[in-house]
């Protein structure tokens, strides 16, 4: 019932006609019944439809074979969808509009004529060549050699065999690419330890990818080389690999070396951006987050995560003013319902982060009453992502109130979750800061004593380069900077004390 539910909704939204589905040939009575019964949610099972139409259980020969006879239908109404209803994105478009005119050629090859299929194949070959369709270039071409051959046109078929000659030896390479890119995604896509497993087999593996690339020079080829080095440098924590990339990418577009058509513009500066981030590049990344932020619609959920490392890049940079404009952008999109529920929590987040290093930030009058949030948004134990970020808001909200029993409490909390979830290399950075809060508390407050005794942690702490991306706890304020609010929150209340002894 799933997939029948699934065809007829590709149909109704797809189809070049709206009453398409409805005006099928030959449609019986119950065939349409069963259709609309469907479309309207009357029929949610197999057994709510064969009671309803024979007064029988699924198993009824008659409904197996209506149910049959109407998929066969739906499926022949995918002939005649509109590409541009299918999908928003054109490349698809033309890859569905060139494969139609392929499927064409060949039906009115079976009849002999092949004039039609010079025409038909020559409007596919150029839609191939122009989007860099490799495997629909071989199509075309074989197309045209069969019919140039039939029609006795030597020229033609000579350079059409030329033609088809490079496009299958392409072909083979940038097979042979995608297939190493598929593998290494499965790879990288199952459990933690299989992907760790998995990682140093990838510098040969992209080797590998960049040698069929430039053998074939196609575009799908360029893509598996260019995800994959990705894909492994960010796992490895080589921003700046990343951004030498990104930024070879965009040459490469402007020089026509890979196919304009195809590149994705908006996920090359996503993936830019982020970069610069990680690399703690502020200044570079900055600029190019204003450049490219045109790029993104605002009611999409694309401008959101672009809006995230934008955002986050001001607040490591310390450009808070920047920063606060940012957020308020942010909050004050009508689209901001339409992103997932964990990024709202996420910006909640941000948003309690940024009040403790720009206390004057503009917040709804609501969550000024509590602004780091008491009750805070719950992860997964076994997720890292997020757990550190609020350990250490709920550390900071408890110090700036001076509640000390809490504080001792919450330590105790903190050491358990670094030697229950902080035990590899790759949460080095958080263990070190997580024990700088410990350090607070067991030097009872003092700012001079921890500023001293937290001196070798927090050198370790600049030290530590950021972890690779699989494996990385969120640092929305730097590590580093939140020492230095702590030092300047103790150094306060010292103060503050001492006016009151007076």
């Amino acid at each position: 019932m799933k997939e029948v539910k699934k065809l007829i909704d590709i149909v109704l939204s797809c189809s070049q006609a709206e009453t398409a589905l409805l005006d099928m040939p030959k449609q019986s009575v119950k065939e349409k019944k069963f259709i609309e019964g469907i479309q309207l949610g009357k029929y949610t099972s197999d057994k709510q439809a064969a009671k309803d139409l024979y007064d029988a259980n699924p198993n009824d020969v008659r409904y197996k074979m209506l149910k049959h006879r109407v998929k066969k239908k739906l499926f022949n109404e995918l002939n005649y969808v509109d590409p541009q209803k299918v999908t928003a994105n054109h490349v698809r478009q033309k890859e569905i509009q060139c494969n139609s005119l392929i499927y064409q050629a060949n039906i009115v090859r079976a009849r002999y004529e092949f004039d039609l299929v010079i025409s038909l194949a020559s409007k596919a070959l150029l839609i191939a060549q122009e989007f860099d369709f490799t495997d629909l270039k071989v199509s075309a071409l074989e197309l045209l050699s069969l019919s140039y051959s039939e029609q006795g046109f030597i020229k033609k078929f000579t350079a059409a065999q030329e033609e088809l000659k490079t496009a299958m030896s392409h072909f083979v390479m940038e097979r042979e690419a995608v297939s190493t890119f598929q593998h290494a995604t499965v790879q990288l896509r199952k459990s933690t330890k299989t992907r760790k497993e998995f990682l140093p087999h990838l510098p040969e593996i992209i080797e590998k990818l960049e040698r069929l690339w430039k053998g074939s020079d196609t575009f799908s080829s360029y893509y598996a080389y260019y995800r994959t080095y990705i894909w492994y440098h960010e796992l490895e924590g080589n921003f700046k690999e990343i951004i030498a990339i990104t930024v070879d990418a965009l040459s490469l577009v402007d020089r026509n070396k890979i196919n304009v058509h195809r590149f994705d513009l908006t996920y090359n500066n996503f993936i830019m951006v982020y970069a610069h981030l990680r690399a703690k590049d502020y200044i570079d990344g900055l600029a190019y987050a204003e450049k490219n932020l045109q790029l993104y619609n605002p009611t999409s959920v694309n401008w959101f995560s672009y809006m995230e490392n934008y955002f986050l890049l001001a607040v490591h940079a310390q450009q808070y003013e920047l920063g606060d404009i940012l957020q308020r952008k942010i909050f004050d999109n009508s689209s901001f319902h339409i992103i997932p529920t964990s990024a709202k929590e996420r910006w909640v987040l941000y948003r309690s982060y940024f009040r403790l290093v720009y206390p004057q930030a503009t917040v709804p009058e609501g969550e000024a009453n509590n602004p780091y949030l008491l009750s805070l948004p719950e992860y997964s134990k076994d997720k890292l992502g997020f757990n550190v970020a609020i350990l250490t808001l709920q550390f900071i909200y408890l110090l700036e109130r001076g509640e000390t029993e809490a504080l001792l409490y919450r330590i105790e909390s903190i050491k358990k979750y670094v030697s229950t979830h902080l035990k590899d290399a790759f949460s080095l950075r958080s263990k070190l800061f997580l024990k700088l809060l410990v350090l607070t508390v067991t030097e009872d407050y003092d700012a001079e004593m921890c500023r001293t005794k937290g001196e070798s942690l927090y050198k370790k702490l600049m030290d530590t380069p950021a972890p690779g991306d699989a494996y990385a706890e969120i640092e929305i304020v730097p590590y580093e900077h939140l020492w230095d609010l702590i030092l300047q929150i103790l150094a306060k209340a010292e103060a503050t004390a001492k006016v009151r002894t007076r």
